[in-house]
């Protein structure tokens, strides 16, 4: 596991990614997910970059009414917005390779959400295959990636094996909008809960290797401590949710 990004903001990763690159955003509220979108739409835009969105109709309006706020301009083409319901029953491949090919074009960028909608609807493994060909498509061809997930980063049920597989096809995740509330969060929690990580605790996460994707320390140390102490882990997340409110009520 790299935590390249651990202290580097959402809108750092999503601004100007590798190519290639495959982002997960665990989100638990439209208004995060369509300021990350607009965000990543926008970068792409101002970059020379084809954009495509696949999305439901009230995401895509809530994606266009940030997009005009931060003043995109896209070219005719560049901009390109698609029906989810259409989107699922074929990934826009054809297209998104057009536009790798277009030379007005300095790249390609791609947000949908068809693997959180197939979540949604219970067909994980669907999601899952989905969410392979995404993976093929952004390494074969260069696209840029984003792709959200409906979750609550605060329930342990959200921590099931689904979402670690998820995790491990993607090369960055971004699990909350406030990267330094949710380290303080956690680090206190863990702090109450667990106590000092020493000893061979700490050996054990130095070494620890679970997920082979950039994401912030915080939710790396979450994902350990499912796996090292699970007996503590619903603790820890439930003081981290108090936490995180009073951080929130605080900086409000």
């Amino acid at each position: 596991m790299q935590i390249a990004a651990a202290n580097a903001s959402w809108k750092t990763v999503l601004a100007s990614p590798p190519r290639g690159s495959h982002i997960l955003q665990i989100y638990d509220s439209d208004a995060f997910l369509s300021a990350a979108v607009a965000h990543f739409a926008a970068e792409g835009i101002k970059q020379g970059e084809a954009v495509f969105l696949t999305g439901t109709r009230e995401h895509i309006c809530a994606i266009d009414v940030r997009l005009h706020a931060l003043g995109a301009n896209p070219a005719e083409g560049q901009l390109r917005c698609t029906d989810l319901e259409a989107a699922l029953a074929a990934v826009p491949q054809t297209k998104l390779e057009a536009a790798v090919a277009d030379a007005r074009f300095t790249g390609v960028r791609w947000w949908g959400e068809i693997t959180s909608t197939l979540y949604q609807r219970g067909e994980r493994e669907a999601g899952l295959a989905a969410e392979k060909d995404a993976d093929e498509i952004a390494r074969k061809h260069g696209v840029k990636i984003l792709c959200p997930y409906l979750g609550d980063k605060y329930d342990p049920r959200a921590y099931g094996d689904a979402l670690m597989r998820l995790c491990c096809l993607h090369s960055h995740v971004i699990p909350a909008e406030d990267y330094a509330r949710h380290r303080q969060a956690v680090n206190r929690a863990i702090a109450e809960v667990v106590g000092d990580i020493r000893g061979t605790l700490l050996q054990s996460l130095n070494s620890w290797r679970g997920l082979a994707c950039d994401l912030p320390s915080s939710q790396a140390v979450l994902f350990w401590l499912r796996e090292t102490l699970p007996e503590k882990f619903d603790a820890v997340l439930a003081k981290a949710r108090a936490y995180g409110a009073e951080n929130a009520e605080a900086s409000a």
